[in-house]
């Protein structure tokens, strides 16, 4: 659900780049929109590599 949120948030961006909406707050949009993007591409490829069992989820350290 996140994943496609933010996918479409950064398509819907770029389609209103092409559209002719060019602004100063389109840069600070887009760097938004790439930042959730890349939270799902990481959260994605975690859980990917967790299933494939190429690696185990690490223990959390108690302080």
């Amino acid at each position: 659900m996140y994943f496609a949120f933010a996918l479409g948030g950064f398509l819907g961006l770029y389609m209103g780049l092409i559209a002719s909406v060019n602004s100063g707050a389109f840069l600070f949009a887009s760097v938004v929109w790439a930042v959730l993007l890349g939270a799902g591409f990481s959260r994605l490829s975690t859980r990917w590599i967790l299933s494939r069992r190429w690696t185990r989820a690490q223990q959390r350290r108690k302080s």
